[in-house]
């Protein structure tokens, strides 16, 4: 059978292929293609740019239902409505952390010193040093363009970026792109070109330094879908109850003046037309009431209140026992709306009211959805921009780019797990199962200075983790051990060595008797 299938393939020997061919360093124009999603048209002027102002303190809330499309309204909500607010304002604060650290590896998985030092400097540029040449090109740190990235996943359901070249076709900056300015086109061969819309020019995107991250993204649909787009009800609903809260409090609960008109004694100073005439009466008692409303409605705090016996002034308090029990149903029932539809919960918007440990685990819970809806998608990003970056120059390798993890325990409290992870790190290091670079990147998030003694493999933990340094190492030198000897076995201490997060042997203390 194997002669007869030699045979078929003309006599050749079939090989597998165990490594995958090199990609091409990617084909890109300089310049940046893409233009800022603030501008309203491709052609410069000297006009001002329109300064957006909704006009909230006048608005009222609940028109802003009509808006343009659901992406508009969520947009509008997000920046009027209090809890829509402060679910994407949370989001932005816990899904973004504070440091985070970016490695090259080689295709295989090994560590790649010279690629991560180079996009070390990468972000160094990214952050802090833009081309001075250029003036104000209006470039954002790493942590702007992240709160960016982030508040374009909760509001469009995905994120989008250009990594911007310079004449020489090597990395500037990036600049995100609003979602919504975003088109899809059909090709032929199956696939999808993405155009952005400004005005009606059309900017064609398909070029390898664009980037378009989506977040639960339909498999029927080409576009994105807001997680917000289910809180659209819930918050109309609690603007509307908000409102007729605050009428029923003008109306009902706060108290008001009560004024009684004695009718038969005010009958006797009418005029003697009205006297004998009863619309002419009715007219003139109309007028009095009108007077005496609008006196009393216009009396400050601080005025005095000088009446005739004809008219009897009383405070009225309403008498409403079952309201606020009624009052508390319905808001709670629009909170747990709002909680459930901005993906949020009750703890974070300041809606409940439960034990420490409800809200603790809320907390948690909250804590891993901003992870997989923020953290690992705006790394996901970078991971692929930092990737683009180091091809252009020439370097067959990727970036993975990671924000730490979160913790809600403050960072004098950390130092003790910190202490824990160095020595495990440290351990393996020992072990050979890390390079000296990805032990230091692990540790201080920068890569070890020039000159450090390497350490990996070398065994110098070997006496901390409960073994015995192979002979001639560096830990066996430097320490060297009998602790293998039937008398030492036998007068040795069952006291810990080595105490938690400490990264040497306990000395041992001789008591002076």
């Amino acid at each position: 059978m194997f002669d007869s299938l030699k045979s078929w393939f003309g006599g050749t020997q079939i090989q597998a292929a165990s490594q995958l061919p090199v990609q091409p360093p990617p084909k890109v124009k300089p310049g940046v293609q893409s233009f800022p999603s603030y501008l309203k048209t491709t052609r410069p002027s000297d006009a001002y740019l329109t300064k957006q102002d909704r006009n909230l303190a006048s608005t009222d809330t609940t028109t802003l239902r009509s808006g343009g499309n659901t992406k508009t309204v969520i947009r509008d909500f997000a920046a009027a409505s209090p809890d829509l607010s402060a679910a994407l304002w949370a989001y932005l604060r816990v899904g973004i952390p504070n440091t985070y650290t970016a490695v090259a590896k080689n295709m295989d998985g090994t560590f790649n010193r010279e690629a991560t030092l180079l996009v070390q400097q990468l972000l160094t540029r990214f952050d802090l040093l833009p081309d001075y040449s250029e003036g104000y090109s209006g470039p954002q740190s790493m942590r702007s363009t992240s709160e960016s990235l982030a508040k374009e996943l909760i509001l469009e359901g995905s994120c989008s970026a250009e990594l911007v070249l310079g004449k020489d076709r090597l990395p500037r900056r990036i600049q995100p792109i609003a979602v919504s300015q975003l088109q899809f086109i059909a090709n032929k061969d199956k696939t999808i070109t993405p155009i952005q819309l400004i005005g009606s020019e059309k900017i064609n995107l398909d070029i390898p330094t664009f980037v378009y991250v989506a977040l639960d993204q339909d498999l029927l649909q080409s576009h994105s879908a807001s997680p917000l787009e289910a809180a659209i009800k819930p918050t109309i609903f609690t603007e509307d109850f908000a409102q007729d809260i605050h009428r029923i409090i003008k109306k009902v609960i706060h108290p008001r003046q009560k004024v009684v008109i004695d009718e038969e004694k005010v009958r006797k100073y009418l005029s003697v037309d009205a006297q004998n005439d009863q619309l002419k009466a009715t007219s003139e008692l109309n007028q009095i009431v009108r007077s005496v409303e609008e006196k009393i409605n216009g009396l400050q705090p601080e005025e005095a209140l000088v009446y005739l016996d004809s008219l009897g002034f009383e405070v009225e308090n309403a008498s409403n026992a079952g309201l606020s029990a009624e009052y508390k149903v319905l808001q709670d029932i629009a909170n747990s709306r709002m909680a459930t539809g901005s993906k949020t919960m009750g703890t974070i918007l300041g809606h409940a009211s439960s034990s420490s440990n409800i809200a603790s685990t809320e907390s948690m819970l909250f804590m891993k959805s901003a992870t997989g809806a923020i953290k690992l998608k705006v790394d996901e990003v970078y991971s692929r921009l930092l990737t683009v970056s180091i091809r252009l120059f020439g370097i067959d390798a990727y970036v993975q780019f990671q924000f730490a993890d979160f913790d809600l325990r403050p960072a004098a409290e950390m130092e003790a797990f910190k202490q824990t992870k160095q020595s495990r790190t440290l351990e393996l290091l020992s072990l050979g199962m890390l390079s000296d670079e990805e032990a230091c990147l692990m540790l201080t998030g920068s890569l070890p200075p020039a000159g450090m003694q390497k350490l990996s493999g070398t065994m110098f933990k070997a006496g901390s983790i409960g073994g015995q340094a192979p002979e001639g190492s560096a830990a066996a030198t430097q320490n060297p051990s009998n602790d293998g000897s039937t008398l030492n076995q036998k007068i040795k201490s069952d006291q810990p060595a080595v105490g938690r997060g400490q990264n040497k042997k306990a000395e041992n203390l001789r008591v002076v008797e």
